[in-house]
């Protein structure tokens, strides 16, 4: 008997949840897995029959492979994301740096289309970097693979102010014409001639022969890029011992 009722108790929960879920008086229900519950992959709110508020964020089908980590798109959006190195400045997941907008907690606040304008037209100093409509619709799905979990971390963002710092001066002088860097002191550089160096000594996507920019590596490489590399672009810069250390100190800690 107590079974029974405990059977009952069961089916009439899920018959008023399925009541209450909305989104299947328009769409189709596609999900075998989870039949009355939408929002656990595509945000929303099922609770309403209002279309702007039950879109409000919406997660569209073409993402939602973000709940399966072996799909070949959300794997595709892991490779990318690790490729362009976004961890060197943006803390996504449970890893990366402090340097710009923590991840996490943006694609909670922003809709898919505003986190696509904000790699689109990207602020200053943040890489621009191209991605193909095929490469990008993989990408928001590997980043929703990251921040949607429940234990993805949130943490407190840098902010960042320009000043008349000895080596902000410096690589602006000297380096900021060709580079961009988004530094724990500062957003330096105006142009998108040459590398963006941000996170130069974090997870930087152009290692110089293999190797992690250190100290001593990018010493070598101001004193003579060609001694490292013989088809380098990059001209010697003329820098005094202590200009050639407050640019090294400020792109490497």
């Amino acid at each position: 008997m107590a079974a029974r009722i405990l059977i009952i108790l069961l089916l009439s929960c899920s018959f008023l949840y399925a009541a209450d879920n909305k989104c299947i008086s328009c769409h189709e229900n596609v999900c075998v897995n989870k039949p009355n519950n939408c929002i656990s992959c595509h945000r929303g709110d099922s609770s309403t029959s209002r279309k702007d508020i039950a879109h409000y964020k919406l997660i569209k089908g073409k993402y939602a492979s973000y709940t399966d980590k072996s799909n070949p798109k959300t794997q595709k959006g892991i490779k990318i994301i690790e490729k362009a190195a976004c961890t060197r400045c943006h803390n996504i997941g449970k890893s990366g740096a402090t340097l710009a907008s923590d991840l996490n907690s943006a694609v909670k606040r922003l809709t898919t289309d505003e986190i696509i304008k904000s790699i689109k037209e990207p602020v200053i100093n943040m890489p621009l970097f191209q991605f193909n409509d095929e490469d990008m619709e993989a990408l928001i799905t590997g980043i929703y693979y990251y921040t949607i979990p429940e234990d993805s971390k949130s943490i407190t963002q840098i902010v960042h102010f320009q000043d008349k710092a000895a080596g902000n001066d410096i690589f602006q002088k000297k380096c900021g014409t060709c580079h961009k860097a988004l530094t724990s002191a500062g957003a330096f550089g105006t142009s998108e001639d040459a590398p963006n160096l941000s996170g130069l000594s974090k997870i930087y996507p152009d290692y110089l022969n293999g190797k992690h920019w250190d100290k001593d590596l990018l010493d070598k490489w101001l004193t003579n890029p060609r001694s490292l590399k013989k088809n380098a672009v990059m001209p010697i810069i003329e820098l005094t011992d202590e200009e050639k250390k407050a640019v090294i100190n400020t792109l490497i800690e």
